[in-house]
């Protein structure tokens, strides 16, 4: 049994967050234009609320994508077991969503393994 780095989750999950702030962040800034447009007294609270709440579902959107595209590439046989010495998985180079696979198996280590 492979011992997955330490450094592998961390590196998932720092693409979650980030990638999630980044989009949470233009989410809240198109409601605020809008809902603005339509009440010019909005209370900050509701799109700091907003905000949060978008950066939470777009978390786990992202990660039950990964999840649903590592499973279609293992069923696929886009993914190998890892060779002596590697970590994780070996995934095709055409393997659709190949990046989404490569985060599922960078946030879920042990489970990642065919």
């Amino acid at each position: 049994m492979v011992r997955p780095r330490p450094g592998t989750m961390f590196r998932g999950m720092l693409k979650v967050v980030l990638i999630a702030i980044a989009a949470s962040q233009i989410l809240t800034t198109a409601f605020s234009v809008l809902a603005r447009q339509i009440d010019a007294g909005l209370s900050p609270q509701i799109i700091s609320v907003f905000g949060f709440v978008t950066c939470g579902l777009v978390s786990m959107w992202l990660q039950a994508d990964a999840r649903r595209a590592f499973g279609f590439a293992k069923e696929k046989g886009f993914v190998a077991a890892a060779r002596d010495g590697q970590p994780g998985p070996r995934i095709a180079a055409d393997c659709p969503r190949r990046w989404l696979v490569v985060l599922h198996s960078e946030l879920n280590p042990t489970a990642a393994t065919p």
